[in-house]
């Protein structure tokens, strides 16, 4: 098999589109990448997480409606159309990132990402491994009554995509990701009544300690409930409940029901190579 036959189609955004722009398109279409496209050439690709990694630490006054994609999109790391997923998961692997494309310079013709492979796992590997065999067990949380400026804080820090929420009981109540912020910027930039904020505002506030990022708290923001998945359940399982939920990880739970750490599918592509 070859990964031409995992690849898809890729969804494109114009050049001079904002990151306003990519943001809806990327909560509309539910993906996490988008490539480029200047009068038919492709040339770059930008993904949910460079979004928000640049945008909750970028700290000019532009807003949203200001900064163009090609800012901060990233180079497209084009590959063969032949050659085999493990490859391909190798590839990804070495160079920390998401996505591949076929093609030629500036023609994506397909792309396969970390799903593909993730499906890719599920159809030719299942059975040959347990989740915690690759689970992560290093996880980062915080609590529901952390103001939002810590929880963006400790996001970039860390440089992660999510972060789980605990109650007051230690107990997993919910994430927040990246997903969950842009659609806050969304809703608050475009409501009339909030103190005549734009996407400018919206975005400084989530950092700040005087304002929206003080007043909203994580359980204001977080999506509620957790999907998760035994440790000693097969690797394949927790594939398909990857693919299903279209998330990018689950929480793994240990035999006390305790989190135990997460596996995402980053881990799925590095059970794929090894």
């Amino acid at each position: 098999m070859t990964i031409a036959s995992i690849s898809n189609k890729p969804i494109s955004i114009i050049k001079n589109s904002t990151i306003s722009d990519a943001i809806k398109m990327l909560l509309d279409t539910k993906i996490s990448r988008l490539i480029v496209n200047d009068g038919g050439k492709h040339i770059g690709i930008i993904t949910e997480k460079d979004i928000g990694l640049f945008l909750f630490s970028e700290t000019t006054r532009r807003g949203l409606e200001e900064i163009p994609v090609t800012e901060i999109m990233n180079p497209i790391e084009f590959v063969e159309q032949d050659i085999i997923p493990e490859n391909a998961a190798k590839i990804m692997i070495e160079k920390g990132i998401s996505s591949l494309a076929i093609g030629e310079k500036q023609e994506v013709k397909a792309i396969v990402t970390k799903s593909d492979l993730v499906r890719y796992f599920v159809e030719k590997l299942s059975g040959k491994n347990k989740v915690v065999d690759f689970m992560t067990h290093d996880y980062e949380y915080t609590h529901t009554a952390a103001p939002l400026y810590k929880v963006v804080r400790k996001m970039l820090e860390k440089k992660i995509s999510r972060i789980i929420v605990k109650n007051q009981q230690e107990e997993p109540v919910g994430v927040i990701s990246f997903r969950d912020l842009f659609r806050i910027s969304i809703e608050l930039g475009s409501e009339d009544d909030f103190s005549g904020t734009n996407f400018d505002n919206v975005r400084r506030g989530f950092l700040s300690e005087e304002g929206f990022g003080d007043i909203s708290l994580a359980r204001d923001v977080m999506s509620k409930g957790l999907i998760t998945i035994k440790f000693n359940e097969d690797l394949g399982k927790a594939c398909n409940v990857l693919l299903e939920n279209n998330v990018s990880g689950l929480v793994v739970l240990d035999g006390n029901n305790s989190i135990a750490g997460i596996i995402s599918k980053s881990d799925v592509t590095k059970a794929i190579i090894t």
